[in-house]
C-alpha cells in the first residue's frame, strides 16, 4: 500500500506517491535513501568527539544523535529524493506537507516481522530460497555455506544493497543448476526485489548461521572420522 499526496512548488500541483510499506519498496530505492541517511549521520559523528568510534559503513544511526538542525537539512534531502524536487523547489514546499511525507516514510523505521518466506515470485517464476540446500553436508556445499558470516556482516554493516547478489547465488528455480555465467544477470533482475523479499531472505540466513553454529563441529567430526578410516 502507498499513498498519493498532492505538493504545490513554483505555482504548479503534482501528485507524489509515497511508499509506507515494505513490499512498496524496491531494493535500489531502499539502498538509496539509506546512502542519504547515513551520510548526514555520518557527517554528525566527524563533528563529535566520537568520530573515531565509528567506521564509514557501521550502522552509526544507532549511537548517534542528529540535532535540531542537522534533523532539517537530513529531511529535506529525503523530501528532495521521494519527490524528485530540487534542493531549491523544497525550500518553497510548506512546512506541514514536508512533515506530512517525512512522517509517512518515519513508518519504515518499526522493526520488520518476518512471515516465514521460503520463495518469491518474479517475472512469473519461483524462486526458492536455499532450505534444502543447507541440508546438504557435502564439501562444497559446506564451504559455500561458512560465506553466511560474510552475509551476515554486511548486512549489520546496512549493505542490503548487495543482497541480489547473494541472492542471485544462492535462490533458485525449482530445477535450476548453478550457472555461475548467469549470476550477473540473475542479481541486475533481483535488484527489482521489494524489501519485504529482501528482509524475509536476511532473516533466513541469520536463521541459517545460527544451525550453521551447531552444524560445523558434528561436520567436522565426521571428516575426521572419515580420514581416520
Amino acid at each position: 500500500m502507498s499513498i498519493t499526496i498532492s505538493l504545490k512548488s513554483q505555482n504548479i500541483e503534482r501528485d507524489v506517491v509515497i511508499p509506507v510499506e515494505w513490499k512498496d519498496i524496491t531494493v535500489k530505492y531502499w539502498g538509496e535513501l539509506s546512502t542519504i541517511i547515513k551520510k548526514h549521520y555520518q557527517d554528525a559523528a566527524n563533528l563529535s568527539d566520537q568520530e573515531k568510534n565509528h567506521e564509514i559503513n557501521a550502522d552509526i544511526t544507532q549511537d548517534v544523535k542528529l540535532n535540531h538542525a542537522q534533523i532539517l537539512k537530513m529531511n529535506a534531502d529525503i523530501f528532495s529524493y521521494i519527490t524528485g524536487l530540487t534542493k531549491e523547489e523544497v525550500g518553497l514546499i510548506d512546512v506541514n506537507k514536508v512533515s506530512e511525507v517525512i512522517g509517512c516514510i518515519n513508518t519504515l523505521t518499526e522493526e520488520y516481522k518476518p512471515q516465514g518466506m521460503n520463495s518469491f515470485d518474479l517475472d512469473g517464476e519461483t524462486y526458492y530460497f536455499p532450505s534444502e540446500f543447507f541440508k546438504k553436508e557435502t564439501y562444497g556445499d559446506y564451504i559455500e555455506s561458512t560465506q553466511l558470516e560474510m552475509y551476515i556482516a554486511d548486512m549489520n554493516n546496512g549493505r542490503y544493497d548487495i543482497l541480489p547478489e547473494q541472492m542471485a547465488i544462492l535462490c533458485r528455480r525449482i530445477d535450476e543448476e548453478y550457472d555461475d555465467d548467469i549470476i550477473a544477470e540473475k542479481a541486475d533482475k533481483f535488484r527489482e526485489l521489494t524489501m519485504d523479499v529482501i528482509w524475509e531472505f536476511s532473516f533466513f540466513l541469520i536463521q541459517q548461521s545460527v544451525k550453521l553454529v551447531k552444524l560445523s563441529p558434528t561436520y567436522l567430526e565426521k571428516q575426521q572420522q572419515v580420514q581416520e578410516v
